[in-house]
C-alpha cells in the first residue's frame, strides 16, 4: 500500500487560529495544495470567515491572505497508508509534531478541526 505524506504548515508568527485537517486527499496530493479538490468548498467558506473571496484567488494568494487574516493550516497525520481518500480508510498513521509547531505560534489562541 502506498504511503501519502501530508503538506508542510501554513503558518506564521501572527497565526492566531490553527484549522486543522486529517490527511490531503489524493486530488489535493495531486495539485499539491490544501483542500485542492475542485467541489471541497473549504476555500469558500473560510473565505466567507474572513471576508475575502478566496475561492477566487491562485492558490498561493489564497494562502497570503488566510495568514494575514491570522488563519493557518496543517493536518493532524504526517503520514499514512491509505487507498483513496477517505479518511476511514487511513491505516499506519503518523502523528504530526502538533506541540512543537505549536510551540512556535506565539499568538495562537484556538484551534479548529475541520471535520
Amino acid at each position: 500500500m502506498t504511503r501519502k505524506a501530508g503538506f508542510a504548515p501554513v503558518v506564521d508568527a501572527n497565526t492566531q487560529l490553527l484549522i486543522l485537517g486529517s490527511l490531503p486527499g489524493d486530488a489535493s496530493l495531486k495539485a499539491g495544495q490544501y483542500y485542492g479538490h475542485p467541489r471541497n468548498a473549504f476555500w469558500r467558506l473560510i473565505g466567507d470567515v474572513v471576508g475575502r473571496d478566496l475561492a477566487a484567488l491562485p492558490y498561493e494568494d489564497r494562502l497570503t491572505a488566510l495568514k494575514a487574516a491570522g488563519v493557518g493550516l496543517w493536518d493532524v497525520i504526517a503520514s499514512a497508508e491509505r487507498p483513496g481518500s477517505l479518511d476511514a480508510a487511513i491505516r499506519s498513521p503518523e502523528a504530526a509534531d502538533l506541540r512543537g509547531l505549536v510551540a512556535e505560534l506565539p499568538k495562537l489562541r484556538a484551534v479548529a478541526f475541520n471535520g
